[in-house]
């Protein structure tokens, strides 16, 4: 069943049409081509660039909250109940608004929407969490209820309008619960990794082969997101890692982290089993961001691999980590490029595509401030000849002959 405001269809050619230009940039298909592939895959929607993203965003934002809060002030120091009526009521408007612009003007990630949804969200959250504490309830229970509750409108959020990090919102509001129970410290990273691992197993579960493309990138973002985020429950010693740098009496470890010898020791293989999963699901899956996020907790483990031990570190340690990165990085290219036709098992060290251009670079900058080298550098305006184009044989059957 398919809950998003939009069509299959409609984010289907989006995609195809992101993948089009890439293919463009590449060099796999012609200008020609790509109008062409523009026109057959119209996904009837008004898009933007991130820049006016963001400032739409900002802008609906901010005056969405002004509205709101312009009208708590106008009814002169308001009790509780007249702003949590005001924010739960407002909170209808907003999302209702949300789904009209885009219905009404065919936004896609406009900005408009996303402020509109996000507010909304903001409002209702806010509004029920003042109506919680005006019954006196246990500071836990609220904090849970209102995790669910956010966690809960996210997810419908992201069922409804596809924003990716409205699902990362959800899940990170699913991670708060464990927190909020005042269980001991290896009972609260039990519980949330039990939480990370089953949305993770679900996730997996509904990703099938047959899905569209769309479906399957955003659900090997929130798999990888999740992968790194079951890493970092998992890793004991990343905090104590972190404050090396901020604070020197962080120098001596506490002894297995203040957590019981058999979990401390069962963390420390799995810091090692997480990211070789990952590299290895990612290799046979194709999911390169999922194989990437393996390397990089790789790295991590490797950093921390000294605390775990309580070995003594060096300042050098950083660098020598980096060395045996390099000649890995190296090793691996060298065995690639040997391969037939420097490939193997579909892998290969060459740029297939060329990387997004993302604006002005420093060449063009260092261009548009010497234009006299430039035009000293153009060649000769040449006139076109009628004959240039003939093949053999034609004479010109090509052109106007």
């Amino acid at each position: 069943m398919n809950f998003c405001i939009y069509t299959s269809e409609q984010e289907e050619n989006i995609c195809t049409r992101k993948k089009a230009k890439t293919w463009h940039r590449a060099g796999l298909i012609s200008e020609e081509q790509l109008r062409l592939m523009e026109t057959e895959i119209e996904p009837y929607v008004n898009q933007t660039n991130l820049f006016f993203r963001l400032i739409f965003f900002l802008f609906t934002l901010l005056c969405a909250t002004a509205v709101t809060a312009f009208l708590i002030w106008l009814m002169k120091e308001p009790s509780d109940t007249a702003a949590m009526s005001i924010l739960i009521l407002f909170s209808i408007p907003f999302y209702v608004l949300a789904e009209y612009v885009i219905k009404k003007y065919h936004f896609y990630r406009y900005g408009i929407e996303e402020a509109l949804a996000i507010i909304s969200i903001v409002s209702l959250c806010v509004g029920c969490g003042i109506l919680l504490d005006k019954y006196h309830l246990d500071h836990q229970l609220e904090a849970i209820a209102i995790s669910l509750l956010f966690a809960v409108i996210s997810f419908w959020i992201y069922l409804r309008f596809g924003f990716l990090y409205s699902a990362l919102i959800s899940i990170t509001a699913l991670c708060v619960i464990p927190f909020q129970l005042s269980l001991p410290p290896t009972e609260e990273r039990a519980f949330l990794l039990f939480i990370l691992c089953l949305i993770l197993l679900i996730n997996i579960l509904i990703d099938k082969s047959d899905n569209e493309d769309f479906r399957k990138e955003r659900n090997i973002l929130i798999q990888a997101c999740l992968l790194a985020a079951i890493y970092l429950a998992v890793n004991l010693r990343l905090l104590e890692l972190a404050r090396l740098y901020f604070d020197h009496l962080s120098m001596i470890l506490q002894p297995y982290a203040g957590f019981p010898p058999y979990i401390y020791w069962s963390s420390y293989i799995l810091t090692f089993l997480i990211p070789a999963l990952g590299i290895y699901w990612g290799i046979k899956g194709r999911k390169r961001l999922i194989m990437n996020v393996g390397l990089v907790l790789a790295c991590l483990t490797l950093a921390t691999n000294k605390s775990y031990l309580s070995w003594t570190r060096y300042a050098w340690d950083p660098a020598f980590m980096g060395i045996i990165l390099i000649i890995i990085s190296i090793i691996i290219s060298r065995w690639l490029s040997r391969g037939p036709n420097k490939t193997r098992y579909g892998f290969t060290t060459e740029n297939l595509l060329k990387p997004e251009n993302y604006g002005i670079n420093l060449a063009d900058i260092g261009t548009a401030l010497t234009p006299a080298f430039v035009d000293s550098q153009q060649p000769p305006t040449q006139t076109e000849k009628f004959f240039d184009a003939g093949k053999s044989g034609g004479g010109g059957a090509s052109r106007d002959f």
